[in-house]
């Protein structure tokens, strides 16, 4: 494990200086003490909780490494400032921790935004809980993020994918943000949610703005504003649950614009759905509602 504490940098100046991280078959890094700015080439666990009261979190600066919270907690100034955790390279980790109180939960650096370029810096969430952020994640210019078996809460926005950023969103829950999961300006896979959970959001679970794109899939949009807002973009909502929220969906599509909507099931209120619903497959039921969740 080697970690520098700096402020964090714009990570492409930091690649020809860092050392790479063990591979798979390396021995569990020793709990460490890590310092807020620090700047990580190896693989760490975490000793302690890390509070910054001023500046940025942790920078994940070479290709496989993995931050280990090791259950305990990066915390943030408050007030929409700082970035928790910044993936600045390919294949990092962040698991098994909370990361609270940030302008930027989790973000990738800046990459290609060419619509057909690969992933630039890519990395997974795994058993965290993300909360009290201004965006708890997102990611923007060719980057990627996987987010699965964690917790998007009490933020603004808990996942995001704009400007040619791939978000995916794995059984998990978004819950008492403004937005759950939002895409703006995304190529056709920018966001995808997966047998997740995604309530209690008070404008909308699932939103879009211009030119977005949304693929969603096996999961329950309950109890949100909007189950799916949808302004100028294009998505897909299938085998889902729309569960008591205030409206199952609304929003505004120009002609170029698609939605589908495939074998969901719809509780009574927060409907009818203004959009063309679409009966499952035949020999396929449609999911159902039987309980509060």
């Amino acid at each position: 494990m080697r970690f520098r504490s700096a402020p964090v940098l714009v990570p492409l100046l930091l690649a020809a200086t860092l050392a790479v991280a063990p591979g798979a078959g390396a021995a569990p890094p020793r709990a460490t003490v890590v310092p807020c700015g620090a700047q990580l080439t190896g693989s760490v666990r975490l000793a302690a909780d890390v509070v910054c009261p001023t500046g940025g979190g942790i920078t994940l600066a070479a290709d496989g490494v993995e931050l280990n919270l090791n259950g305990h907690r990066l915390v943030g100034p408050g007030g929409g400032s700082g970035i928790g955790v910044l993936l600045a390279a390919r294949g990092t980790t962040v698991r098994n921790g909370t990361i609270s109180g940030w302008g930027l939960g989790v973000t990738t650096a800046e990459g290609s935004s060419e619509d057909d370029a690969p992933p630039g810096f890519t990395g997974t969430l795994r058993d965290v809980r993300v909360e009290r952020t201004d965006t708890g994640v997102e990611v923007s210019a060719g980057g990627a993020v996987t987010v699965r078996n964690s917790v998007l809460r009490d933020s603004y926005r808990g996942a995001t994918a704009v400007f040619g950023g791939r978000v995916r969103v794995e059984s998990s829950t978004l819950e008492r943000n403004n937005t759950g999961a939002f895409s703006f300006g995304t190529v056709p896979d920018g966001l995808v949610v997966r047998n997740s959970l995604v309530r209690d959001n008070s404008f909308a679970g699932i939103s879009c703005g211009q030119d977005g794109y949304y693929d969603v899939a096996g999961s329950t949009l309950q109890r949100n504003g909007y189950g799916l807002e949808v302004f100028e973009c294009n998505g897909r909502v299938e085998n889902s649950k729309f569960v008591w929220n205030r409206r199952h969906a609304g929003g505004y599509l120009v002609p170029r614009d698609r939605i589908d909507l495939v074998c969901n099931s719809y509780t009574r209120d927060g409907g009818p759905v203004p959009f063309p619903v679409q009966p499952c497959p035949p020999g396929v039921a449609a999911p159902v509602i039987s309980e509060v969740l």
